[in-house]
């Protein structure tokens, strides 16, 4: 079948498109760029990265006819193969039972070409590298992204900073506020006139944000130039039900729509209340909607310093193209962004402020024993053990994890001394912290 059909014509047939600039096919259903074309190296085996596409993964153009022609009915195709073609019955098609014919001969799977659909080739990479970064090596023209984080986290207040930041450089942005109650509206507004991005909400005017949607979804179908518009919307889980895979579905075609149209939306979104056994931040929603952006956020935020700033760092969870991790520093006192010369490891900073917390007991009593000066430190482990009535292993590990033997350590709560006699270690209080 193979030598005499070519997937080209069964493609079109059943309506593939093809993009002359990528060289590639494309799905009726498809939403984003062309990823339908032949496996480089591997004659007459293609690959499909479109999710909605039947034939998504690694196919031939039998795979094609049985799955496009005969809609996946295998006995069907296999039957009709033999009935015009008898000549071939004996040559090795598969049966209806998914096994090679009577005395066909046993094929054995390319682990190569089974692989095949995952590997990097040079138009993913130059693709990537072509991208046109828009907004602070982390929005990209035509991109969707996701941008993540716990309620009150920052989400708002820093795509606020971008919205402005992007009307001024002559972008369109249009903001969706949704997630507004009605007395932060005048201030949102006032920032948007004052920064030149438009605000839209449907409240105020009697609608909804499904109504929003029949309009973009308009848009997106009548081919509207939607070249240099970005789009917040805020929060996303006003516009669709993220636990919900067919709701999360038909509104993440439309935002590929828009993309396709020339638009960068940017979709504010929640984590949920608890972080994953490694620490980080998890997106609140069914797993498909990862795989439907091109770029996911997290934003992590410390606690307010003694000046009332508090750091955001945005970093990248997912990405398609060359975009980066960035610090932000928010002055809670009149609500202004400003950008970090430096990558902040908040993640870093607040695991340290919790688990401090919960070590509160032993840094308190190790403090206090060493008021007076230095201890060794197995004398010191005994003595705050016995004081705190925690085990000597867990009061040891508390003393280690805050140690240095580094005065100038500007984290470090205690110092180490090493005793080249008799290999005794010391610890006393740094310059800074003793009495």
């Amino acid at each position: 079948f193979n030598r005499a059909n070519e997937v080209p014509v069964i493609l079109t047939r059943h309506g593939y498109g093809y993009d002359r600039k990528t060289r590639r096919w494309f799905p009726p259903t498809a939403t984003g760029q062309p990823g339908v074309r032949p496996v480089p190296g591997k004659d007459g085996l293609w690959s499909s990265d479109h999710a909605s596409d039947p034939l998504s993964g690694v196919f031939d153009a039998w795979v094609a006819h049985v799955v496009l022609d005969h809609k996946g009915d295998l006995p069907a195709a296999v039957s009709q193969w033999k009935k015009d073609h008898p000549q071939n019955a004996q040559e090795g098609h598969q049966e209806a039972d998914g096994g090679p014919a009577a005395g066909g001969p046993h094929v054995t799977p390319d682990p190569m070409a089974a692989l095949g659909q995952w590997f990097v080739t040079d138009e993913q990479v130059q693709q990537m590298k072509d991208t046109r970064l828009i907004w602070r090596d982390i929005i990209a023209a035509s991109h969707l992204s996701v941008w993540s984080a716990p309620g009150n986290g920052g989400k708002t207040t820093l795509a606020r900073f971008a919205a402005g930041e992007l009307a001024q450089a002559g972008h369109k942005v249009l903001f969706f506020q949704e997630d507004a109650s009605a007395g932060d509206l005048p201030a949102l507004h006032r920032h948007a006139k004052l920064h030149g991005y438009q605000l839209l909400n449907s409240t105020l005017t009697g609608s909804a944000p499904e109504d929003q949607i029949k309009v973009l979804r308009t848009l997106a179908r009548d081919g509207a130039d939607l070249a240099e518009f970005v789009l917040f919307f805020d929060t996303l889980k006003k516009y669709t039900d993220l636990m919900s895979k067919g709701g999360a579905r038909a509104f993440f075609n439309l935002m590929r729509a828009l993309t396709q149209r020339g638009a960068a939306p940017v979709l504010l979104g929640h984590t949920n209340k608890h972080k994953g056994l490694d620490g980080k931040l998890i997106f609140e929603g069914v797993g498909d909607v990862r795989n439907d952006v091109d770029e996911l956020f997290y934003i992590e935020a410390t606690d307010k310093d003694a000046a009332g700033v508090v750091t955001l760092t945005m970093k990248p969870d997912k990405w398609r193209c060359q975009v980066r991790e960035a610090t932000f520093l928010l002055d809670t006192n009149t609500m202004l962004v400003s950008p970090s010369d430096e990558v902040v490891d908040v993640a870093g900073i607040v695991g340290r402020q919790r688990q401090m917390e919960r070590d509160t007991a032993v840094i308190v009593a190790v403090r206090h024993a060493l008021r007076h000066g230095g201890l060794h430190i197995v004398k010191l482990t005994e003595q705050v053990s016995r004081d705190t009535a925690i085990g000597f292993k867990a009061v040891r590990a508390v003393i280690d994890r805050y140690a240095s033997d580094d005065v100038a350590d500007a984290d470090a709560l205690w110092i180490k001394t090493y005793m080249r006699i008799n290999n005794v270690i010391h610890v006393s209080l740094p310059p800074r912290a003793a009495p």
